[in-house]
């Protein structure tokens, strides 16, 4: 989703600045337009890497407008033989990273009063569901964070959203062998999270036919869901 959000966010204009472990991989997508893409290498559980990035970036795109904290893992877990590290890994990326993205941009933003952070969460977080106990809580736990910042950041001008996808066609599915309804590609995607960020509004949810029917589902009384 991340690449596929670079050459959307490219595509329209952005001077764009990536963040990720793998140099390699970002260097390979900065080579299409080194003007407009630039490799920040960092690894978003380590809050001080993160402060260091920004901080690279705005020397040399400047003040950050947007941010996406998009970086996440899935790690399957079962309740018969829980493993504490899968779940500790679960947070330490999928909440302390995205914290430790929106911790290094804040002050900035603030400051000048502008400024939007948006955070991809997950259909998981509406409800618990068989072996996401980690991933499905970390995105719940990402959810209550961003609508919380969303209520204190308002009265600064910084905008907090997020979104909330159904399955979404990237490795980290590789290894999930059970049904996917309604899989979209990483392009779709991130074509989504764009327009659902210029248009406002707290949350984007995608696709609508399979998040909105999850939704319904866990409105129900326990003993129906």
């Amino acid at each position: 989703i991340g690449a596929a959000l670079v050459e959307v966010l490219r595509g329209e204009g952005w001077r764009v600045a990536m963040t990720a472990r793998r140099a390699d991989a970002l260097t390979s997508l900065a080579a299409k337009a080194p003007e407009h893409l630039m490799v920040a290498p960092a690894d978003v559980t380590d809050a001080a890497a993160m402060a260091h990035a920004h901080d690279d970036i705005v020397a040399r795109f400047g003040p950050v407008g947007l941010v996406i904290a998009n970086a996440g893992i899935y790690l399957p877990v079962d309740a018969s033989r829980l493993d504490l590290g899968a779940l500790r890994r679960t947070f330490e990326v999928n909440v302390m990273g995205a914290a430790h993205a929106y911790g290094a941009v804040a002050p900035a933003m603030i400051a000048r009063g502008q400024g939007h952070v948006h955070f991809v969460s997950s259909a998981t977080g509406f409800g618990g569901m068989p072996t996401a106990g980690a991933y499905g809580a970390s995105k719940a736990a990402l959810y209550n964070f961003a609508e919380t910042l969303k209520i204190e950041l308002d009265r600064f001008g910084v905008g907090v959203s997020v979104s909330t996808p159904g399955f979404v066609d990237t490795p980290a599915q590789d290894d999930n062998h059970f049904p996917k309804p309604f899989q979209i590609s990483a392009e779709t995607a991130a074509r989504r999270i764009v327009d659902g960020v210029r248009r406002g509004g707290f949350e984007i949810t995608f696709p609508r036919r399979f998040t909105w029917i999850v939704r319904t589902i866990y409105a129900l009384p326990a003993p129906l869901r």
